[in-house]
């Protein structure tokens, strides 16, 4: 079945999104609706039966841990890992006509989800403007590799870029990560960057693991959660069945987000009767509406009052811990005024938390991208840390940090390798392991990538899925830079917006997905993620649908490029047999001995982390806490702080549908969500149209023709979707002490449009 050759000209102007009715409880009966609307169409039952189970097939959209195999649900997805399967499982085709009928410019001026719903990539696909091509056209794989390779040899290894999406499972992104520097870069990006780097810097530097440092029995049977900057209704919605876990074990929840997120407040579980009934389950038990960026100033708050009342775990402080007298020095000369201007929370308020906190003998605090995309987010992080060492809340059962990731297997790839600035100990292994030279020169992140991209120094892009041009910083600035190169190269499941701007040469290669079969020389493949967990799981791709198209592994493709560039059977081995590749992982990165065997166990196995262990590798060998500034945001005139986040409606870039019923939203997405003070303080009502303005050292940036939608957020906080609104970040916004783009607490003004949508 072939899509239809049709784009929206004025797509990306405006959408004329309807606001109504929320839904005000996740999941539920209605959750499960909206999961077969999508999965039975789109042949995706089967894969979904056994999905996140031994045998099945790891969920390609988010990186929540499994449970303890005893205690797994009769099925283990959720709405959107559903639609994240019904992605690959479509029965669509992108057409041989709609190439040949559709020019490059007017794949731009559709949206993503236009192109997504196109279907499937069938073949690979070539863009010649050198040979004055306006289209894209067939070509053979053969073809392909012959000009990737005569590309490659041309190009001076520091101008190659190759990004790393966090789909990508474990074999393929080490032999992406190896390919790479086998080419002499450590230009190594991948999305990692854009999410969680803030994490790692922080962690490694206050505990010596960049990783959260709980496991899912820790999540069940805590005392107290702490939630912070979470919508794990949408961005990981089988948390819910975890918190609902932790509720019935008598545990407690403190939300703490600028947005009452529905997944946060109520929850309907599906497989209970309650849920069968339509019954709700109230999860959070306080919910602290903090202003943007002042997740940090709360934590000091909240580390002050328990300074004062002396509810500290003296023991583990002195045992393991260091700066621990500067930092409650620190901590007690903070002024309070200005602390509840950071949050905007009141002491009264933080009084609760603390009584919560004092009452529990356990505590995890869990974080996603509402923490760590703000300019002060490792400082934030840090003082997180300092709330969990404070308490003694490292290192015991039930208790810890937990920063849950986004894509399946994000924290896998860079498990494996996949960064700008692997440590020494890293690359003399895979040269130990392979005979090879391996650069030291530290290479770009996704945001330096960017630049590189935009002034012109990068000659080869390669990107190991994903949807580069939209996810990062400033697009309309990658946009030109990446039509700079000499040829940019997408492996692809499916068209996405990053296609519509190819370098001279740019070139579409089909993979196949998560759960397509992978068959090689020596049979049938399987491969591997991590968790948020450091659990790391077999996957095993069977669905055969799609035999008949052109595709072929992410493994095969790499090594291939790497068998015509550098003309060895050097690949060929790991081409054959993954099993190879797991070989050579458990030889070069600890924790992967036996790789092969351990991988067999139902569930798999769990990476060491010392940190649980209250072993702890910094150079004392003490945890440790640090001092860190308030730095409130001070906002002039109309200024207001924007954060991005997703629709219900989808996952990172990729939108299955135009709809995001927690919030209200149907048939469009160019909306912003405003509180009602701030409506009326700017003379503005509820459906207006809106130009949205950010201005920085280095111009005037602008996302034209946003709706207004009256909603319950903090003051001076306005919340929008992206990837529509990374054009307002300018590539020089990222956070302090890490490489992560700063789409929160984005400094932005309104410009009314003169009309409201309401009338249109």
């Amino acid at each position: 079945m072939s899509a239809p050759n049709k784009v929206n000209p004025i797509a990306n102007e405006f959408d004329n999104p309807k606001v109504g009715n929320r839904v005000t409880a996740a999941a539920g009966i209605g959750g499960v609706m909206h999961a077969m609307q999508h999965a039975v169409p789109n042949r995706a039952l089967l894969p979904l039966m056994t999905m996140n189970k031994d045998g099945g097939i790891d969920c390609p959209g988010c990186a929540w841990p499994e449970p303890p195999q005893e205690q797994l649900g009769v099925v283990e997805f959720c709405e959107n890992g559903a639609k994240a399967i019904a992605q690959e499982t479509t029965p669509d085709r992108v057409s041989r006509e709609y190439f040949a009928n559709t020019t490059v410019q007017q794949m731009r001026e559709a949206t993503d989800y236009e192109l997504d719903q196109l279907g499937r990539l069938r073949e690979p696909m070539l863009y010649d403007r050198s040979k004055g091509d306006e289209k894209y056209h067939p070509i053979s794989w053969d073809e392909a590799f012959r000009l990737i390779a005569e590309q490659l040899k041309e190009t001076e290894p520091n101008r190659s870029i190759w990004y790393t999406s966090g789909t990508a499972v474990n074999e393929s992104a080490y032999v992406m990560g190896l390919l790479g520097r086998r080419m002499g870069t450590n230009n190594l990006p991948d999305c990692a960057n854009m999410c969680h780097d803030s994490t790692g810097v922080a962690l490694g530097k206050t505990v010596g693991v960049g990783k959260g440092s709980i496991t899912m029995s820790d999540l069940h049977t805590t005392d107290l959660l702490l939630s912070v900057g979470q919508n794990p209704g949408t961005n990981h919605p089988r948390a819910l069945t975890a918190f609902h876990k932790l509720k019935e074990n008598g545990g407690k929840i403190v939300a703490i987000n600028p947005l009452p997120e529905t997944g946060l407040m109520k929850f309907k579980e599906p497989q209970s009767v309650k849920g069968a009934l339509n019954i709700p389950n109230k999860l959070a038990d306080e919910y602290v509406q903090v202003r943007l960026d002042g997740d940090r100033a709360l934590f000091q708050q909240i580390n002050k009052e328990l300074i004062r009342r002396d509810a500290l775990d003296h023991a583990f402080l002195d045992k393991f811990c260091s700066g621990v007298e500067e930092t409650i020095e620190h901590l007690k000369g903070l002024d309070d005024a200005m602390l509840e201007r950071g949050s905007g929370i009141s002491q009264k308020e933080v009084n609760k938390i603390v009584d919560m906190v004092e009452k529990a003998e356990t505590c995890v605090v869990a974080w996603t991208l509402g923490v760590t995309q703000h300019r002060n987010a490792v400082d934030t992080i840090q003082e997180m840390v300092n709330f969990l060492l404070l308490t003694g809340n490292m290192g015991k059962p039930g208790a810890g940090s937990a920063p849950f990731r986004g894509h399946s297997n994000v924290q896998g790839d860079r498990t494996m390798g996949i960064f700008e600035a692997m440590p020494e100990w890293f690359l003399s292994n895979l040269e130990k392991e392979f005979n090879i030279p391996i650069p030291r020169e530290h290479g770009y992140s996704t945001v330096e990538a960017a630049e590189a991209l935009r002034d012109g120094k990068c000659d080869f892009f390669l990107s190991l899925g994903g949807n580069y041009i939209r996810a990062v910083s400033d697009t309309g600035a990658v946009e030109a830079g990446m039509e700079k190169t000499k040829m940019s190269v997408h492996l692809l499941t499916k068209l996405n917006g990053t296609c519509a701007w190819p370098g001279e040469k740019g070139l579409i290669l089909p993979v196949r997905s998560r759960s397509d079969i992978d068959i090689q020389r020596t049979g049938p493949q399987k491969v591997s993620v991590e968790a948020s967990d450091s659990k790391v799981s077999a996957s095993f791709p069977k669905r055969k649908a799609n035999l008949d198209l052109k595709l072929k592994s992410e493994v095969e493709i790499l090594g291939t490029i790497g068998k015509a560039t550098f003309g060895d059977d050097f690949w060929q081995p790991m081409i054959d047999d993954y099993g190879v590749i797991r070989d050579h992982i458990a030889n070069t990165i600890p924790g992967f001995e036996n790789y092969n065997e351990r991988l067999e166990r139902p569930g798999g196995f769990m990476l060491p982390h010392a940190a649980r262990e209250r072993i702890f590798n910094t150079e004392d060998g003490k945890a440790h806490l640090t001092v860190n500034e308030t730095n409130v945001i001070e906002l002039e005139g109309d200024q207001l702080l924007l954060s991005t986040v997703r629709s219900h409606d989808q996952y990172n870039t990729i939108s299955y549908g135009l709809d995001d019923r927690y919030r209200g939203v149907r048939g469009g997405r160019r909306v912003l969500f405003i509180s009602k003070a701030d409506l009326e303080q700017r003379g503005l009502k509820d459906g207006d149209l809106v130009d949205i303005v950010s201005n920085y050292a280095d111009g005037e940036r602008r996302a034209p023709n946003f709706r207004l939608v009256e909603y319950d957020t903090s003051k001076d906080c306005v919340t929008g979707y992206f990837p529509e609104l990374n054009v307002l970040v300018p590539l020089s916004e990222r956070a302090k002490g890490s490489k992560t783009p700063v789409s929160k607490s984005l400094k932005v003004t309104l410009e009314p449009l003169g009309r409201n949508a309401k009338d249109d």
